[in-house]
């Protein structure tokens, strides 16, 4: 799994505080936003918003990710969050994970550690990985096309996308994927690891983040 936080909004606390203040000031956002406010005023209103639950403040608040290396049955679970969230995903249908096309290489896949642990079971789940291979390769050598020949690829096959999330959106899947035990490994590793690039880029968000991605 590899993710990298490619783009958000500039300034995160000052555009959370501007929307904020714009509710119940006569100046204009312009003028909130360029106004100079101290960082510690803008934290105890932002602070307030999200106590009071005025989360449509934080919809303006955007970051991207650009995630690779993960499994297919994680994407399944990550597009169930729809509101708020964007996702272009690599694509089955135009990327081929025929052994021709990849230098003679099997396709990659996720290991769940459940069976990285075991030796025999490892070899069970690799044969697995090795037949899906081989049913399509031969579907796809006997004319199939592969948006035909892809219903014989494993939900453990590695996929590649670029997701975006307001931070409503972001706080939302995390809560529900991180704080709320029963999530799958997979996915909550990598919503983990999304919430502590973006505190790791706008630090005063960690107290709304309860989890670190080791915990």
């Amino acid at each position: 799994m590899e993710i990298k936080l490619i783009n958000k909004t500039p300034d995160f606390l000052r555009t959370i505080w501007a929307a904020g203040r714009t509710c119940h000031s006569s100046a204009t956002p312009q003028e909130l936003f360029e106004g100079g406010e101290t960082e510690s005023k803008m934290l105890k209103l932002v602070g307030f918003l999200v106590k009071s639950k005025h989360l449509s403040t934080l919809e303006h608040c955007s970051a991207t990710f650009a995630v690779a290396g993960v499994s297919r049955a994680l994407l399944a679970q990550y597009s169930r969050h729809r509101i708020g969230v964007s996702l272009s995903v690599q694509s089955q249908r135009y990327v081929s994970e025929s052994t021709e096309k990849n230098e003679g290489k099997l396709f990659n896949y996720v290991t769940p550690p459940t069976i990285a642990a075991d030796p025999a079971k490892l070899a069970v789940y690799r044969e697995a990985m090795e037949k899906a291979q081989a049913g399509y390769d031969a579907l796809i050598a006997a004319g199939v096309p592969m948006e035909d020949a892809r219903f014989a690829l494993p939900g453990g096959i590695c996929t590649n996308f670029v997701t975006t999330l307001n931070l409503r959106s972001l706080l939302d899947v995390y809560e529900k994927r991180v704080v709320v035990r029963g999530a799958q490994w997979e996915v909550r590793a990598m919503v983990a690891e999304m919430a502590r690039l973006l505190v790791e880029a706008e630090p005063w968000l960690a107290p709304f983040f309860e989890l670190k991605a080791d915990e």
